[in-house]
């Protein structure tokens, strides 16, 4: 009897794909009835808070009449050209200004110091504490500090320039008045972006960076060339998070500047609470409704097209 390999019967294999099994329709009901469940509330309560108001906002800036939506009386795109007649063009410059010096700063200090947490040094994990510290504490009591800081003769920021023989600086200027609420949004959001880019960066693969020190790249090399493209897609997705918060600033300009001085500091909306409740019978609850929806159409035409960034930026790291 000759020795060798075994030969074993093998089945043929058919051309023709087994049929898929298929669960019985009772189980399928049950499945999709047990999913739309959980789904169907969180869905209600977003049309009640969310598409409801959004619907009569844009039907109301169609409208002039009080807050309490009686007397209304149509009057078309009238409201919208009177909110450019009122100021609103301005108010939607003032947020562009202030939009744009707010999501570069928070990027900017925000990555510098989540690539300072990254380092292996002892004592970091309990100095990342302190930046969360601004997102707990109410934007209104820290902006209250930072109007007592500005104060002249007695704030902290005014004493440190007189010792130093340099002019104080007042929030009644128009300059510093930006400069203020640009740096209070920022110090109140920029830990948000730290924590964003340090969970970041500690997904990063190791391999990568370690390979780039083994060929002898420096520290700025790494950066430049390997952490920040990885990071791309990140930046995208914080890029749009802050430009949001940046389009809806209002707390730190009701308590610093109340829009002053000469409506400098007047975002969009600011404008909107301004004409529906700060000047009583000289504004217009139309107006404002207006300008609610002017902002919130820039709100989705930024968020889409950042978003194709964010699509376009994870390609391309792939």
């Amino acid at each position: 009897m000759k020795g060798g390999p075994v030969k074993r019967w093998a089945r043929p294999r058919s051309s023709i794909a087994p049929p898929k099994p298929t669960r019985p329709r009772g189980i399928r009901l049950r499945t999709w009835s047990t999913a739309y469940a959980f789904v169907l509330p969180v869905l209600g309560l977003t049309v009640l808070f969310s598409v409801v108001p959004l619907v009569m906002v844009i039907r109301r800036s169609l409208y002039k009449g009080n807050i309490f939506d009686t007397n209304l009386k149509f009057a078309g795109l009238d409201n919208y050209r009177a909110v450019f007649a009122t100021g609103g063009g301005h108010s939607l410059l003032v947020t562009l200004i202030y939009t744009v010096g707010f999501v570069a700063v928070c990027m900017i200090a925000g990555i510098a110091v989540a690539l300072l947490l990254d380092l292996p040094l002892p004592g970091l994990g309990a100095v990342r504490a302190l930046f969360i510290i601004p997102l707990v504490v109410p934007a209104v009591a820290t902006a209250f500090i930072w109007f007592a800081l500005f104060q002249p003769q007695t704030g902290l920021f005014n004493r440190v320039l007189t010792a130093v023989d340099l002019p104080q600086v007042t929030l009644s200027d128009p300059t510093i008045a930006v400069l203020a609420i640009i740096s209070f949004g920022a110090w109140q959001f920029f830990g948000e972006v730290v924590i964003l880019y340090l969970a970041a960066l500690k997904t990063l693969p190791r391999d990568v960076v370690e390979a780039a020190v083994v060929d002898g790249s420096n520290a700025w090399q790494r950066l430049r060339y390997i952490r920040l493209p990885l990071l791309r897609p990140q930046t995208a997705l914080i890029a749009v998070i802050s430009t949001l918060t940046g389009l809806q600033a209002f707390t730190q300009i009701f308590v610093l500047t109340n829009g002053g001085p000469n409506g400098a500091t007047q975002t969009a909306l600011y404008y909107v609470y301004n004409q529906a409740f700060g000047l009583g019978a000289g504004g217009s609850v139309g107006n404002a409704d207006a300008m609610a929806v002017i902002l919130f159409v820039i709100s989705i035409l930024v968020t889409v097209a950042q978003v194709v960034v964010v699509g376009r930026a994870s390609r391309a790291v792939v």
